[in-house]
């Protein structure tokens, strides 16, 4: 290796790079020579990486590129598989000048010798024991132990301009008096806390009109952690958002305008993304694969809910979906701002929050994570003080659903109050506290109050016979009326309202897409159905134009009271 133009005894002067000096094969009557052939430009072998779990071998390469500038990149070793076109491809687009003959002399110059440094690598982004890896940044006290590798040449996704300055001045500052911009920040500040805290991924779903400002506080959103090109878009399969997810992982994930995407797809993206891993898959020998894994705080935006996009795909949203991914209404008094800022109007607050976030981004989350891995506070103990000592977190009336939405809006005010504890965000203390609350406050009014599942059994028996009570169901002493597809029969109850007597079929077709038993369950509970017999029988016999028959009696006026309490 010369870093310089080099001159050999032989007087033959050597460019700057990798060469190989050898001998000719000796011929007859003449002795062997030396041969000396340039492989690749300048390019060190500085160390052997490998994870904690002693795979994913590869060599850390510091090299010049053909600009005259130095830089360092993590190679897996899995590139040299084959005739190792891809791992040429990758070091001539980062600049990298190679011998177009000399294809396998660099492979074997590669892993000739094992270097006797060692560093540990990290394949995603996120934390890494007490560190947290960037692309091109590791941060924590043992930084320079821990390597981020990668098969990619570039990840602009986390890219530095402008100043923590002027993303305070220009950007964090207009989020004061505005709580749901103050909230699309401080969610921002959460992913790096999810593993700290124990708590799984998840996030907020901002619903409006067009131009209300959601993809503006998006934008700002994402300034916390890079540029323009740190958002994403809701336009992707649910395999490509599990690629997308595992970028961001310990981060956030932002995803904008989920009217992009198939309707069928997004109730699987949303568990995907919740739960934080991937499809299991079949390698080419049929053995399972590895499967990805990511945690994400995400931030998303439409105009349309989690719920009615799945209705366009002809699916239902089921209680874990919603939860995941939480409704906010971005309806305020300007769109999705209460304060202009001495702006004239949230079209210029807007424009001018868009404008700063393309010029100041970047330093607020590396700024975060300074003093993150440093803080060796128990911040699961700070959360769950949130949540059971602070009443906007713990109303008395939340059931299951909702206390996990709480859990959720606890996390982000607690990730908020950090930030301005670090000095980031120049909030006064308990502002990020005040927009998780309103925002908690948003969801449940928007929401109402019960359990999404029990809500959902009660509206879909509700609408049924709203669609069907006089078509397929007739008088029950009416003796041989013919109905097409029966659904069941009627009778007067003792209040002058409607009984309706659903026969096994009926009721099931009513209930399609939820357990049987579970929404009978949920029906008796709102008085809407009979108790079960003591044997936990649930239909029971009719006499209905002159036989027996087994029916589910069903009380429309409580279904209509309950169903308007929900």
């Amino acid at each position: 290796m010369y870093d310089e133009w080099t001159l050999l005894d032989t007087g033959r002067k050597l460019r700057p790079g990798v060469w190989l000096h050898g001998m000719s094969k000796p011929k007859q009557h003449e002795a062997a020579a030396p041969v000396d052939t340039w492989v690749c430009g300048p390019l060190h072998i500085e160390a052997q990486t490998f994870d904690g779990t002693e795979n994913n071998f590869g060599r850390l390469l510091r090299f010049k590129n053909t600009a005259g500038r130095w830089r360092s990149w993590a190679m897996p070793m899995e590139l040299l598989k084959g005739d190792g076109s891809d791992l040429r491809g990758e070091l001539l687009a980062m600049g990298l000048e190679l011998d177009p003959f000399a294809r396998q002399t660099l492979a074997c110059y590669l892993q000739e010798r094992a270097p006797r440094k060692r560093i540990r690598c990290a394949l995603q982004v996120g934390w890494c024991g007490d560190v947290f890896v960037l692309p091109d940044a590791v941060i924590g006290p043992n930084a320079a132990g821990v390597i981020f590798q990668s098969g990619e040449r570039s990840h602009d996704e986390h890219g530095q301009a402008g100043s923590l300055d002027g993303w305070q001045t220009e950007i964090a500052a207009r989020a004061m008096g505005n709580p749901l911009f103050v909230l699309a920040l401080s969610a921002a500040f959460a992913g790096p806390l999810l593993k700290r805290t124990n708590t799984e991924g998840g996030g907020l779903h901002f619903v409006g009109d067009s131009s209300t400002g959601k993809t503006t506080i998006l934008e700002a959103a994402c300034s916390v952690w890079g540029g323009p090109g740190y958002r994403r878009s809701w336009r992707a399969t649910a395999n490509g958002m599990e690629g997308a997810a595992a970028l961001f992982n310990d981060c956030l994930l932002a995803l904008d305008e989920i009217s992009e995407c198939d309707p069928r797809e997004v109730g699987a993206i949303v568990y995907a993304l919740g739960n934080g891993r991937g499809k299991q898959r079949a390698s080419r020998t049929g053995a399972a694969r590895s499967v990805s894994r990511w945690q994400a705080i995400i931030v998303s935006t439409g105009e349309r809910t989690i719920g009615t996009t799945m209705m366009e795909g002809g699916h239902r949203t089921k209680a874990g979906q919603a939860v995941r991914l939480l409704d906010i209404p971005a309806a305020r008094q300007f769109g999705c701002f209460d304060t202009l800022h001495d702006l004239p109007t949230g079209t210029a607050l807007s424009d001018a929050i868009k404008r700063a976030a393309g010029l100041h981004y970047g330093h607020a989350g590396r700024a975060f994570l300074e003093r993150l891995t440093h803080d060796g506070r128990d911040m699961a103990a700070r959360l769950e003080t949130i949540k059971t000592k602070l009443p906007a977190f713990n109303p008395p009336d939340a059931e299951g659903q909702g206390r996990r939405a709480a859990g959720r809006f606890a996390l982000l005010a607690l990730a908020g109050e950090l930030a301005t504890d670090y000095g980031i965000t120049g909030w006064p203390e308990g502002a990020a506290l005040e927009a998780a609350a309103i925002g908690f406050q948003v969801w449940r009014a928007a929401r109402g109050k019960g359990n999404d599942e029990r809500r959902q059994i009660l509206e879909r028996l509700t609408g049924f016979l709203e669609r069907h009570g006089d078509s397929r169901f007739s008088d029950w002493i009416a003796d041989g009326s013919m109905i097409r597809d029966r659904a069941g029969w009627w009778k007067p109850d003792d209040q002058g309202g409607r009984l309706y007597l659903f026969n096994a079929d009926g009721l099931r077709e009513a209930l399609r897409g939820f357990d049987f038993k579970q929404a009978l369950d949920v029906l008796e509970a709102a008085g809407v159905v009979p108790k079960a017999s003591a044997t936990g029988v649930r239909s029971r016999a009719e006499s209905i134009g002159g036989r027996k028959v087994r029916v589910y009696p069903v009380r429309a006026d409580a279904l209509h009271e309950v169903g308007n309490g929900a």
